[in-house]
């Protein structure tokens, strides 16, 4: 099982330092017909996507992934804990709830992510055009209640270790 932890961990670091660069890069080099797709605007109506803009996007999306970046970190010292056979362990637990709240402010954070995005995409568009969309699914949705469950189990966690480090204090 340590192996499979450690995988685990190590993929979790590699998404962690991924996520962010994917979403910089993506921003910086997608093309101008395919934003414009994005938001279902003509180039008569969106006729510049400036660079300001595309940084704005990528802040965006940075502040989006950024909570789940730190999740993954966190996930990792959880895992390494897992994989030394203490799954108890008072760091490993805390980091385990960490996960779960970054995991669930990420989730939050695409709610509200999604009107900021189409501000900034919009926001050379031709009056008449510029758009503010609200956009929810059932991932988020479903991510937010998973990572809700997580963080409960972490506290269950929490407390069992408690009752056992106090009962093994007993003689």
């Amino acid at each position: 099982m340590a192996l499979l932890f450690n995988g685990l961990a190590v993929g979790a670091v590699t998404m962690a330092t991924l996520l962010p660069v994917a979403a910089l890069g993506y921003w910086l080099l997608i093309g101008d017909g395919d934003i414009r797709q994005m938001v279902g605007l003509s180039a008569e109506a969106l006729p510049v996507i400036a660079v300001g803009q595309r940084l704005g996007a990528a802040l965006v999306a940075l502040l989006t992934i950024l909570p789940l970046a730190w999740a993954l970190v966190r996930l990792r010292v959880c895992l390494v804990c897992f994989s030394r056979g203490k799954p108890f362990a008072s760091e490993g637990i805390r980091a385990l709830r960490d996960f779960a709240l970054g995991s669930m402010l990420a989730s939050i954070a695409q709610f509200f992510s999604h009107a900021a995005m189409s501000l900034v995409l919009t926001a050379t568009a031709i009056a008449g055009h510029k758009q503010i969309s609200l956009g929810i699914s059932s991932q988020m949705l479903l991510m937010i209640m998973f990572a809700g469950v997580i963080a409960a189990l972490a506290w269950a966690m929490e407390k069992a270790a408690a009752i056992a480090e106090e009962n093994s204090q007993f003689i």
